[in-house]
């Protein structure tokens, strides 16, 4: 059963009617996610959270294994407040149905590319914030031995705390505890945002990659595209025309972000450098962000070629 063929679940209630399914935030190829309501107790009619709902797997199965090992690694880094927290997973029959439902935090604003959209991400010290609230996230898991390997715009939610934004990493689907990961036979992650090791490796086997320097690679590209409005490059194809002329010579980078303030420019070519070994550590590309005056040379909005795009 796809997110697809999944019932409209709004209004039902699920852990033993102590929270209800309320408007759909999203779904994806392995569920849908539903905004929850507290019914019982302190917090009843106000506190909110989110409930990805997907079709119970089948015990022994791998898609059972898949999904125990997400729930094994979040829970690992939880406690973090630049992590989304699972609160609790039950098994329900719903409208006749087996699910997994899996309770988390509720983060109203969205994901980052969508709140950056809506305007909550305006001047250089938000945005500042914000990558430094994931690379702090991202190496919290880290520290503790995961590797999210799949971290794009749509998996760093957003929430409204106060003044603040409160940024936080989400969906450990294709999360690992592996310092040194071999290809598997076909692609897992989002194409874009993946390191040339990776995508060089897709059709070897027994090629080894780091997924910390992934994890890297992606929150660079994540901040390249912010700032610039547009993507650097497609993929890090060596048939991409973009990504081949940066592998020729790091310089052109600049011409390729036009929008990019010159200091993160520089910053960027060793955050994005090809060989893994020589690219900058999470650490850092910390300290770099912390530093830097500015990373565009104008006000723009972020994101802001893309949104033109999509519409």
């Amino acid at each position: 059963m796809s997110s697809q063929s999944i019932k409209n679940l709004t209004g039902v209630s699920i852990m033993n009617g102590h929270f209800n399914l309320q408007n759909l935030l999203g779904s994806g190829a392995f569920g849908t996610v539903y905004c929850a309501v507290r019914t019982t107790g302190k917090g009843a009619g106000k506190e909110k959270f989110a409930v990805k709902v997907m079709p119970r797997p089948e015990e022994k199965s791998m898609k059972k294994w898949l999904l125990d090992e997400e729930l094994r690694l979040q829970a690992t880094v939880g406690g973090h407040k630049n992590v989304v927290a699972v609160k609790e997973v039950s098994y329900e029959v719903l409208k006749g149905e087996s699910y997994a439902c899996i309770r988390m935090d509720f983060c109203g604003l969205g994901d980052f590319f969508h709140a950056t959209r809506e305007g909550l991400f305006e001047d250089e010290d938000d945005v500042r914030s914000a990558f430094l609230q994931i690379i702090e996230g991202v190496q919290h898991c880290h520290q503790r031995g995961v590797f999210h390997r799949d971290l794009k715009p749509e998996n760093v939610l957003c929430s409204k705390e106060g003044k603040d934004i409160r940024v936080r990493i989400a969906d450990f689907g294709l999360a690992t505890d592996q310092r040194v990961c071999y290809e598997a036979h076909g692609v897992y992650g989002t194409l874009k945002y993946m390191p040339p090791e990776r995508i060089c490796n897709l059709k070897a086997e027994n090629k080894a990659y780091s997924p910390e320097q992934q994890d890297v690679w992606a929150i660079a590209y994540m901040l390249a595209t912010a700032c610039n409005g547009d993507y650097p490059w497609r993929a890090a194809f060596p048939v991409d025309p973009h990504f081949k002329a940066f592998f020729a010579d790091p310089e052109v980078l600049g011409k390729r972000l036009p929008l990019v303030h010159v200091e993160l420019v520089k910053v960027l070519q060793c955050a994005l450098h090809p060989d893994p070994r020589c690219r900058l550590t999470l650490q850092q590309l910390r300290e770099q962000v912390e530093k830097i005056p500015l990373f565009k040379k104008e006000k723009r909005g972020f994101f802001a070629k893309l949104f033109s795009v999509s519409g």
